[in-house]
């Protein structure tokens, strides 16, 4: 049986030992002669368009580039992230998302389902989303539900004027967040004690200001989950701690491109075209429009941000595995998923999936 060694962030907290492992873990021992070496549960990104050339409206071509591309960087689990689109557009990448997670392919991560992006946003906070926004069709999102492939949807308040999408959600068990919105304090408020989470807290919402609250503040008042993007670029480190100290369970989220894992130039994002320049994405105007950031990115950046390894996997794993429900991933536990990633002088060295190695063969 397969096993290695060294410092491993157990879902019971750290410990010196020997993981063995087919499929699954099969069994964890103490011993104090170990490389070393640090083993993390594998990163789960709940929002990731694009890697590799590749963007999630492009099919079942975009969706598994992204996931090869980032499983070299040691995402193991991901949610396929739409953008605001035509309906037809967006029914074929629920097609497509149900394919690939039917049938991974080696060296794949898993694809654990849709991250409905839209295509209910504030026209006023679109950010980088193309402006095909509309009101909420209650007919159109349950069927769309129906499908069981969509597992989170991001939605502005505004859009559903007659608050139609909590119910519904709840009886598909799909995860609702707040985001690319611009709805007044005390709606967002009311959404957040309901169970909403939040979509990249700070970015494309009505912010922080101490007359004229709005949907940051109300996340940071009142939110219990929220993703926040830890590429560095985004956030910066003040408003990370702000966040990371008034939100329980804070997690991290790559919002990544087409552009992670490829040279500057110009790429896709829906309907729009993108462009990277030195490890920024933004719209030809400016904007910024996902990121380039990748798992081992975004471990780093929280590293600069002075977090240690138990946090990191909070951020990057448990918390994440909590949001979705998920029973057997994100955590370093007997009968979990053999997900796992580990790191030498604070560098990625293997990847593993379901016990297989995608990156390095850590001995």
């Amino acid at each position: 049986m397969p096993e290695i060694n060294g410092q491993m962030m157990t879902a019971n907290g750290l410990m010196t030992g020997v993981l063995r492992f087919g499929d699954t873990i099969e069994s964890l021992s103490e011993s104090q002669e170990v490389e070393d070496r640090i083993i993390l549960p594998g990163i789960i990104d709940c929002h990731i368009h694009g890697g590799g050339g590749g963007d999630v409206m492009d099919g079942i071509s975009g969706i598994r580039a992204l996931a090869r591309t980032h499983a070299q960087f040691g995402m193991t689990s991901f949610l396929a992230t739409t953008v605001t689109a035509d309906d037809s557009s967006i029914e074929q990448a629920l097609d497509a998302a149900a394919e690939v997670m039917i049938k991974r392919e080696p060296l794949e991560a898993r694809c654990l389902g849709v991250h409905l992006e839209g295509p209910y946003l504030s026209e006023g906070k679109l950010g980088a989303q193309p402006p095909l926004t509309r009101f909420v069709d209650a007919h159109r999102v349950e069927a769309w539900f129906r499908r069981g492939v969509i597992k989170v949807m991001t939605y502005a308040p505004e859009q559903d004027p007659d608050d139609i999408l909590p119910a519904l959600a709840q009886s598909f068990d799909v995860k609702l967040q707040i985001g690319h919105s611009g709805c007044d304090y005390h709606r967002a408020v009311q959404c957040f004690q309901a169970g909403c989470g939040v979509t990249h807290v700070f970015n494309a919402m009505t912010g922080v200001h101490h007359r004229n609250p709005g949907v940051a503040q109300a996340a940071l008042l009142n939110a219990e989950y929220a993703e926040i993007i830890c590429d560095g670029i985004h956030v910066s480190e003040p408003a990370f701690q702000l966040a990371r100290q008034q939100i329980p369970r804070l997690y991290s989220v790559t919002d990544s491109t087409a552009a992670a894992g490829m040279p500057d130039g110009e790429y896709q994002l829906g309907t729009h075209r993108v462009f990277k320049r030195n490890d920024v994405v933004c719209l030809s105007d400016g904007t910024l429009a996902g990121s380039a950031c990748t798992a081992d990115m975004t471990v780093k950046t929280l590293r600069e941000f002075g977090l240690d390894w138990s946090d990191i996997v909070a951020m990057t794993s448990t918390r994440p595995a909590a949001w979705l429900g998920l029973k057997k991933l994100g955590a370093i536990d007997l009968g979990y998923s053999a997900d796992f990633v580990t790191y030498r002088n604070q560098q990625l060295e293997s990847v593993w999936i379901g016990g297989v190695s995608v990156v390095g063969a850590a001995s």
